[in-house]
């Protein structure tokens, strides 16, 4: 099995680099268009590969960080690309949250817990600030699912809240392969702002941005 690793290795690595720049995309293009649907469905397919890869080199070589970055990553982009199908969730049962959600949310919190007792416990040899941060990351991205799972009407339900936890959790996700390149790569920057830089761009980001389309949608829907 350890053969493996090298390979892994590899190919997270070249994902990695390809998500840098086809991230961007998304981003860039105007959301719901033809551009956008099919870069974010390159960005997604890269990641999942970049994750599986990720996933086995944490198997094979654990490390606390690593599997605190994956965790963060996999329920960001998972539940980022499962909102979609839960568009109207009061409208169509059938668009509420599956086995597959739930199982998915509770693993990432499950390896969330761990890698916290890992840093309390003083079992992780370095980077134990940046993996404590992405852990409760993953809380509060699975905390919140797990509420709209449980509760997919209650506040602070909208027609528009799928927009609204696309944008964050997309956004959360190249991040967090922002994070690890920068974190590799950007070595002029002091750690830990190296890897933390990328969620202080990006969630006031993604803040600011639904500011401007909840303010938009409310003009639009107002008698003039």
């Amino acid at each position: 099995m350890e053969k493996l690793f090298s390979p892994a290795l590899a190919l997270h690595v070249a994902c990695g680099f390809a998500l840098v720049a086809a991230g961007l995309a998304p981003i860039l293009t105007r959301k719901g268009s033809r551009a956008h649907r099919w870069s974010g469905r390159v960005f997604v397919v890269l990641m999942s590969v970049l994750l599986a890869a990720a996933w086995l080199m944490t198997a094979l070589r654990f490390s606390a960080y690593f599997a605190a970055l994956s965790a963060t990553a996999t329920i960001t982009v998972f539940s980022g690309t499962r909102v979609l199908r839960r568009k109207r969730p009061d409208l169509d049962p059938r668009q509420r949250a599956k086995a597959l959600d739930w199982g998915v949310t509770l693993a990432v919190l499950a390896i969330g817990a761990w890698v916290l007792a890992l840093v309390a416990t003083g079992h992780t040899a370095r980077n134990g600030a940046v993996s404590m941060a992405l852990a409760y990351g993953a809380f509060t991205m699975g905390g919140w699912d797990l509420w709209r799972f449980a509760r997919p009407t209650d506040w602070p339900f909208s027609p528009d809240l799928w927009t609204y936890e696309h944008l964050v959790k997309m956004l959360s996700a190249y991040g967090a392969v922002m994070s690890a390149f920068s974190g590799n790569f950007l070595t002029f920057l002091p750690p830990p702002w190296s890897q933390l830089w990328p969620t202080l761009l990006f969630q006031p980001m993604a803040v600011i941005w639904i500011v401007v389309l909840a303010t938009r949608r409310r003009r639009t829907l107002s008698p003039a």
